[in-house]
């Protein structure tokens, strides 16, 4: 099938106002012209960005949170192919219990999984790349041989079948979904979750991991397509994370400031919001030989940047723009030895994105520092 020519004619997703999918969502319209309707799911119709994607041609926005039933139902039916998008992400607001997590993560694309299959639908489903800290996180990382840790897949196989006896009751009307929170609970008491050692010593980072990780399975098991997206960026990202905090704190600046490095440790590898639409567009057409799954690492490059580059790298795309003084920032010491890890995208450019150019960074970071300049962020 031409990966260039998108197969279905209505399109469901679930977090429309999120930065990737109102991003897909304009892909969508100026790229699949076959194209009759997309049906999305937001928390709130009051939002600016909401806003703007009520008025497009052809996008219907359904108002709810991912743990409405009716809303993913209605995403679902009315739709060819599923999108499911949304989801809490860490280094966001800790929810008040760790069941609200599994609930929105993984509960949620049980109900989503099941409903596709019911009804015959392509399933399309965004993980991240952080499930690879459930593992050793070092040397060459490939989707198809990476060793995760044994407790985490243990655990997985052994809770699988609650959280889909869970979503079974929950489609048939005997549970509501809003309300299984006491549910997931008794699940994890029979079943506890394995929380030792703790992924870089903190909830959010072990939770989020373990969470995606059970989603991913949920998906896979409905012959969905997952992409493991890394650090989010590009024009429409408009976070305080990442990138996107990078290409604040040099905006805000002033000309000759010294910025240090707040998180040495970080290694981020950049995904670009235009390719990560490129292949969730690709996966709607995609056909993969027998013994290939369907799991990719989409991310832009396969090396890590850490923040004083990716600092210094923001600066000179705004020079390039402004003609403005460059700042100084700090350096950290190099890295001993060869990079920590690389990933390894054969797979993603053999397969997803084939005969398709990855955005080079610096390309990129000017895309996104342009659009932040334009619009007054």
């Amino acid at each position: 099938m031409n990966p260039q020519i998108f197969p279905f004619n209505s399109v469901g997703i679930t977090g429309a106002t999120g930065t990737v999918a109102s991003e897909f969502i304009q892909l969508l319209l100026s790229k699949a012209p076959g194209l009759r309707q997309i049906t999305a799911s937001c928390r709130s119709l009051d939002s600016s960005k909401a806003r703007r994607l009520g008025k497009l041609e052809k996008v219907t926005l359904v108002e709810g949170g991912i743990l409405d039933l009716p809303v993913l139902e209605r995403i679902v039916s009315d739709s060819e192919i599923v999108y499911h998008l949304a989801a809490w992400l860490a280094n966001t607001v800790m929810p008040d219990t760790y069941e609200e997590i599994f609930a929105v993560n993984c509960l949620s694309t049980a109900v989503v999984a099941r409903l596709c299959r019911q009804e015959g639908k392509r399933l399309v489903f965004t993980s991240s790349h952080s499930v690879y800290f459930a593992g050793p996180y070092k040397g060459i990382i490939a989707e198809d041989s990476y060793k995760f840790r044994h407790d985490f897949t243990d655990w997985i196989q052994a809770i699988k079948t609650s959280y889909y006896d869970l979503a079974d009751r929950i489609i048939a009307g005997d549970k509501p979904l809003d309300s299984a929170l006491a549910d997931i609970a008794e699940m994890h008491r029979a079943c506890p979750a394995p929380m030792d050692p703790l992924i870089y010593g903190r909830d959010e980072y072990h939770l989020y991991c373990l969470s995606k990780l059970l989603a991913e399975s949920f998906a896979l098991d409905h012959s969905g397509v997952v992409l493991r997206l890394s650090n989010v960026y590009g024009p429409g990202d408009e976070s305080t994370q990442a990138v996107g905090e990078a290409c604040q704190r040099i905006l805000k600046a002033a000309d000759n400031e010294e910025l240090r490095v707040r998180q040495p440790f970080k290694k981020l590898v950049p995904a670009y919001l235009g390719d990560i639409n490129e292949a969730l567009y690709r996966a709607a057409s995609l056909e993969l030989p027998p013994g290939i799954s369907p799991v990719f690492t989409m991310s832009s490059q396969s090396t890590y940047i850490r923040e004083d580059e990716l600092l210094r790298s923001v600066d000179k795309g705004l020079q390039r723009i402004r003609g403005s003084d460059s700042r100084t920032i700090e350096t950290l010491e190099p890295e001993p030895g060869p990079p920590a890890f690389t990933y390894n995208l054969s797979k993603l450019q053999t397969y997803l994105l084939k005969d398709y150019k990855l955005t080079p960074f610096v390309d990129g970071l000017e895309a996104q520092l342009r659009r932040l300049i334009q619009t007054g962020h």
